[in-house]
């Protein structure tokens, strides 16, 4: 398959109307055809030179919604997926669309396409996918992964939203307090070197960061950029370091909360998701874990692994007999929720609890975000005001002494 291009153009219309907009080609003589076709003249184009070819989440689940909306009007699939192609300007998505369209017309269904071609789309939904061609609801499929998408997505976004002013504030305070130790302390330094007296112990502290960072600045970036991309490697591999990690995090006060709620709720919502689909439990359970343990896929974890732990040790219960409301551990769901699922389960309407039990928790999570975002602000300024006062009271303490031994 010859590798798509996006290109912006300028043109005139039928209408002699001046039009801008985006395409995908394969090269600039293919783009200036498919515009000619449409009827447009006196054509200007530009390649978009993109690096990053990865769709992002929001557009995925746009391209499902539509692809839902097509299919509830009728339209055959791989019609629907023409149309998705000849509107996609992403160039992800449209070679990704590419790929399933040939895969589709070689004679695969659908899900065992997906599942070729599955960049885009995890297990779960694959097999939701499946699960839609098998029953004629597909376009209903569709329309609840996106859903669900979104939701997920609105969720990450408030996480990143409330994670950003602390972040960008111990930015500018780190940046503050290497300005002060690199230009104004050495100012400092040299005053007080006039003098023999002995300096306070704070004093003599900040001059000695001062001096060390003069002389050492650049090899301590070096070493904090490695050891920072060391750890991010490490994660990917490390089974131990994540166990660690997730430890660590979920101790931690009001975020640890906000961690483990977004875990309960998410799986609430997946796995109700894929019982009110049909699935059954055990397939509905083994999807939240990889589908190929080999000595390959191994070598990078992927996804939640405290959550995929919990699946696993739930598993193991529910094939020994026990009822799934039984095998869920605290760490996953309150006792609260475990009661609420022993009535799901006992009435039979188990997904149905599911579904009830994330939108309670969803609440909670809510007023947890509220909480942490209220707090963080004052935190952060106190952390700014004691890190400069600190290296202020320490420049000025010999100055002090010096009055006091005066007196």
């Amino acid at each position: 398959m010859a590798k798509q291009k996006l290109f912006y153009f300028q043109a005139y219309d039928q209408r002699q109307q001046w039009q801008k907009g985006s395409l995908v080609a394969q090269s600039k003589q293919a783009a200036q055809f498919q515009l000619i076709a449409k009827g447009f003249s006196q054509i200007r184009l530009q390649q978009d030179w993109q690096l990053n070819q990865k769709p992002k989440n929001a557009e995925i689940s746009a391209l499902l919604n539509q692809l839902a909306t097509l299919l509830s009007s009728a339209i055959p699939l791989k019609n629907a997926l023409h149309i998705l192609q000849d509107n996609c300007t992403q160039l992800g998505l449209h070679q990704w669309l590419s790929a399933l369209i040939e895969l589709i017309e070689s004679g695969l269904p659908f899900s065992q396409s997906l599942e070729i071609q599955g960049k885009y789309l995890n297990f779960q939904e694959i097999q939701l996918i499946q699960v839609g061609e098998m029953t004629g609801k597909l376009a209903e499929v569709c329309t609840k992964i996106a859903e669900r998408r979104t939701q997920s997505l609105t969720l990450q976004r408030k996480l990143q939203k409330i994670m950003l002013y602390p972040a960008m504030v111990l930015g500018i305070s780190l940046s503050l307090t290497l300005i002060l130790l690199l230009f104004v302390v050495p100012q400092f330094a040299e005053m007080y070197g006039e003098n023999s007296a002995e300096l306070p112990t704070l004093t003599a502290v900040l001059l000695a960061m001062s001096q060390f960072l003069q002389h050492h600045f650049i090899s301590l970036m070096i070493v904090c950029i490695f050891v920072i991309f060391m750890l991010k490697i490490s994660l990917k591999h490390s089974l131990w370091l994540n166990q660690k990690k997730n430890a660590l995090v979920n101790h931690m006060p009001i975020w640890g909360n906000i961690i483990c709620l977004s875990r309960l709720i998410s799986f609430s919502h997946n796995l109700q998701l894929m019982l009110q689909s049909g699935v059954a439990l055990t397939p509905a359970l083994n999807s939240f874990l990889p589908k190929q343990q080999t000595w390959q896929t191994q070598r990078t974890l992927k996804g939640d692994i405290l959550l995929q732990q919990e699946v696993r040790s739930i598993l193991q219960w529910v094939s020994q007999g026990y009822p799934f409301s039984e095998s869920v551990s605290s760490h996953l769901f309150p006792m609260e929720a475990q009661q609420m699922l022993q009535i799901g389960e006992k009435s039979g309407k188990l997904a149905l609890m599911l579904r009830h039990i994330a939108d309670n928790y969803q609440e909670k999570l809510n007023h947890q975000i509220d909480l942490l975002s209220q707090l963080l602000e004052p935190l952060m300024m106190l952390i700014i005001g004691s890190l400069i006062g600190i290296i202020m009271m320490g420049m000025y303490l010999p100055i002090f002494n010096m009055g006091s031994v005066i007196q």
